[in-house]
């Protein structure tokens, strides 16, 4: 009785580690897309309008988020 409960519960532990894995893998890429979006942002807020390509409409930081979400 004792290995097969040792079994199980060695089981369960390496199944919680899995999911705990797969969790914080997650939150690091969607912390990374944020970064790179917050980047885009700022740079499509600092572009001199003279120089901005017709297809960039801003209208503040509004603007800006749109532009960098593909819109």
């Amino acid at each position: 009785m004792l290995p097969l409960l040792a079994t199980v519960s060695t089981g369960t532990l390496v199944g919680i580690l899995l999911i705990v894995d797969a969790g914080l893998s997650n939150l690091a890429q969607n912390s990374q897309q944020a970064k790179n979006h917050n980047a885009c942002v700022y740079t499509i807020m600092n572009i001199p309008a003279n120089q901005r390509p017709g297809s960039i409409e801003l209208n503040g930081m509004a603007g800006a988020v749109r532009y960098c979400n593909g819109g």
